[in-house]
């Protein structure tokens, strides 16, 4: 499915939408494109492999929407990762008391030797003849977002541990004689008027100690001018992490790629080294037009049963005569063919805003998040994503959660914040924090934010919390036995995981 495609029947079909129906349960044309939910009675602890009737009501964690062309149709056998095997895992870095400091890196200035290197981060305003749209009177935001903004985001999602500025400032500079120029492009590039000017092949990226090489290239889409190369950047990251880091999360804000296939990504982690990095970018709302992403059906509208109706139909148009539209690596691949269906829903929480999805879907209609503000919670949800990688999670299968994988920025924008129950007890095992404070500290900073929608949700969870503890501490009990045999020593390796 085409996302500008998409895009188009959002703005004519889906304008005004009174997400009058949510939908709480997997599109129903996920089962016949092969993927099947690893479970249909999760519990906190185990999701419910065994079949417990232990589970959380979709209005508080529901289902993933699997729509056509999300991550898990592309990969709709993916094993999901329960709690039991996340401990038993022998590549799980544990927290200690000399390491537990999460580390935010800045993004580097540039030297003045290679100030081109400024322009790389200013994306084209046109993209197939139009500008991304926005609301008359509203302004676009131009510069990334307040990295202390995200210290205090980060501080909340993975509290007690403490998280810290990292203390260096890196900058970009010359690897070499060729790249240094203090002009808009490089000496070396020799391009004449009417042609496209050319992109040094590498420059470096300078730490307290050292200056490491970073491939560029130019960006397959025109919208950037160069893009650099992530895993350079997170060879950059594993240099300077600290001694008593648990995890290093690097900034940056120029478009990434990772390999020749790739027209760009986000951000990567190195979950067994402890790195991760995530570029701002292609998060600027400016950009939502081009990669099809609909504010209005955000996280939970995204849960509309009429837009859910709308991006399945979608699928089976047919194309657009006389026009050629480059996709990006991010297709429904081995996902069988899907006929038209009707999608059952639930009752809309709008109208009763009292359950977590209700209160989190009526402060998004009528409180919903600046543009700027937009710009920062899509940066910081990227950020605690790419940090759970750290912590051993693997993208989630089980429910909505901000640990699901992502195909598109459309698909992104469509995840949840929160951490579902599986992972939020993950992350709870590994760093002892308590579940009730973390998720009030949450709700302190959509406070301070005026993040509406996870400032809803969060209040509709903290009512509900207490009889989740009784599950846990009950599961916990029952598995004992289970865990017993298992070896309290573990092997720590580095391993390569996806982002």
């Amino acid at each position: 499915m085409s996302s500008l495609r998409t895009s188009k029947l959002d703005r004519h079909n889906l304008q005004s939408c009174r997400h009058d129906t949510l939908l709480l349960t997997s599109a129903p044309h996920a089962a016949e494109a092969g993927c099947v939910h690893p479970i249909h009675k999760p519990s906190t602890i185990t999701c419910g492999r065994d079949g417990n009737e232990d589970a959380w009501p979709a209005e508080v964690y529901p289902a993933q929407l699997a729509l056509p062309g999300d991550d898990l149709l592309i990969d709709p056998e993916s094993s999901p990762q329960s709690v039991q095997s996340w401990e038993r895992a022998k590549d799980r870095n544990l927290v200690t008391r000399q390491k537990n400091v999460i580390y935010v890196a800045a993004p580097p200035k540039v030297d003045p030797e290679v100030k081109y290197v400024k322009t790389w981060t200013h994306a084209k305003p046109f993209r197939h003849g139009k500008q991304s749209a926005s609301a008359p009177g509203t302004e676009l935001p131009s510069s990334v977002p307040n990295v202390e903004d995200l210290l205090d985001y980060l501080s909340a999602s993975y509290y007690p541990l403490p998280v810290k500025l990292f203390p260096s400032q890196l900058a970009y500079t010359p690897w070499d004689e060729e790249t240094k120029f203090a002009g808009s492009v490089p000496s070396s590039c020799k391009a004449g008027p009417g042609k496209r000017k050319c992109t040094p092949s590498t420059i470096a990226l300078r730490t307290s100690t050292e200056a490491i090489r970073i491939r560029t290239r130019s960006s397959p889409d025109s919208l950037f001018l160069s893009q650099l190369n992530l895993d350079d950047l997170l060879d950059v990251a594993i240099s300077i992490l600290p001694s008593d880091a648990y995890a290093l999360l690097l900034l940056v804000s120029h478009d990434l790629y990772e390999d020749d296939d790739d027209v760009f990504v986000c951000g990567r982690a190195y979950g067994g080294s402890r790195v991760a990095v995530v570029s701002s970018a292609r998060y600027n709302p400016s950009l939502d037009d081009i990669h099809g992403v609909d504010r209005e059906h955000a996280w939970p509208a995204s849960h509309c049963k009429r837009y859910v109706e709308a991006c399945c139909s979608a699928a089976f148009a047919p194309p657009p005569k006389r026009r050629k539209i480059k996709k990006m690596r991010t297709g429904a691949r081995g996902a069988k063919p899907l006929s038209p269906i009707h999608i059952p829903s639930s009752p809309a929480p709008s109208s009763s805003p009292t359950s977590p999805m209700g209160l989190a879907l009526h402060r998004h209609v009528n409180d919903p998040p600046s543009i700027r503000l937009l710009y920062l919670i899509r940066l910081a949800l990227t950020s605690a994503h790419e940090l759970g990688h750290c912590f051993g999670l693997d993208h989630c299968t089980y429910y909505a959660c901000c640990m699901q994988g992502s195909a598109s920025l459309a698909e992104d924008a469509r995840q949840p914040p929160y951490l579902c129950p599986v992972c939020e007890e993950k992350v709870v095992l590994a760093t002892g924090a308590d579940r009730k404070e973390r998720l009030r500290r949450i709700g302190e900073v959509c406070e301070r934010w005026g993040w509406g929608a996870l400032g809803g949700w969060v209040e509709g969870v903290l009512g509900k919390h207490e009889d989740s503890g009784k599950v846990i501490k009950r599961e916990k009990k029952r598995h004992s036995s289970q865990s017993s045999s298992v070896e309290e020593g573990r092997e720590k390796t580095a391993i390569f995981r996806q982002g």
